[in-house]
Parts: structure tokens; C-alpha cells; sequence
């Protein structure tokens, strides 16, 4: 079955911050994951009549993002990089700026890791995302995405207590 405006609408255009939020684990800067995203969402847009509808249009949109990441990573080895655009920030409280800093330890730990652990740890403790949906995405078995997550988690705590 052919996916209509209708379908897309509800389907495709909700899944849109966590498509975000995945691209942006992946790419490690939020400017080119929106980029990825507005222009995933494009391409979806025009292609809607020739998506056929499968068992899970998130897993569809879910693969989508991380080949659309792989494709931008691979244009960034070849081509040359952007530069960081500066961006005010408001005065933030002391608990702010300790938030900030664990986030930042996290985003470092997590740049770290394995290519491979570092999406599955983000679609499940980031996306929510089950084992079971893990593995249907990355068509595994459960038990592979648990242990990967095992191993993954193990890393990153381990990185996190080298940097404090």
C-alpha cells in the first residue's frame, strides 16, 4: 500500500524531534542535524507516493536519518568543515551551568564510543525505543542489542570517569 498525504502527515511529520535527536547523536553538531532532517523530510515528502507502507514507518524513517547521517559524514571527510557559528547564551544558574556540564561529559563519552553502540544506546535511553524495535531496525536479534547495550554502557561510564 502507498503511503498518502494523510499517512505521511501522521506517521512521518510526528516522528520529526526524534528523527532530530538521532541525527544529532550521530553528526555531534545540531545545525547539520537539522539540515539532514528538513531535508530527509523533503525528499519523503516528494517520494510519499512511492513509499510503501511496511510493518514500521518509524524503523523506514529511523534507517532513513542514519543513511542520510552516514551520507553527510562521508560529504565532511571530503569536503571542507564548517565554522562554529557563536550563539548568545542567557545567564544560567549554578544548577544550569551543572546540567550543562554533565551533558557535555555525556556528549564527550558518547562521541567516544563505538559507532554502532553509540545509536543503539541513543534510541534506547534517548528514543525509548524497546530492544525488540532496536533489533527490527537494525535486523539483529534482541539478545545482540542487549549486549550491545551491556558493552556500551560499560564504555561510557568508563570514559566518563577518565574525564572528571
Amino acid at each position: 500500500m502507498q503511503m498518502e498525504v494523510k499517512d505521511f502527515n501522521r506517521e512521518i511529520v510526528p516522528l520529526r524531534d526524534r528523527m532530530f535527536r538521532f541525527a544529532q547523536s550521530l553528526l555531534l553538531d545540531r545545525d547539520e542535524a537539522e539540515d539532514t532532517v528538513h531535508d530527509l523530510l523533503e525528499r519523503l515528502w516528494s517520494r510519499r507516493e512511492r513509499i510503501v507502507v511496511s510493518r514500521s514507518v518509524e524503523a523506514f524513517a529511523m534507517k532513513a536519518v542514519r543513511n542520510a547521517c552516514y551520507d553527510r559524514l562521508r560529504r565532511r571527510q571530503s569536503g571542507p568543515r564548517r565554522e562554529e557559528v557563536g550563539r548568545a547564551r542567557r545567564v544560567e544558574t549554578e544548577d544550569d551551568a551543572d546540567r550543562r556540564d554533565l551533558r557535555e561529559l555525556v556528549r564527550r563519552g558518547m562521541a567516544q564510543l563505538p559507532t554502532r553502540q553509540r545509536e543503539i544506546l541513543h534510541l534506547k535511553e534517548i528514543e525509548g525505543y524497546s530492544t525488540r524495535e532496536i533489533a527490527e531496525l537494525y535486523a539483529s536479534d534482541e539478545g545482540v542489542v542487549r549486549m550491545t547495550l551491556t558493552r556500551a554502557r560499560r564504555q561510557l561510564r568508563t570514559l566518563i570517569e577518565r574525564m572528571i
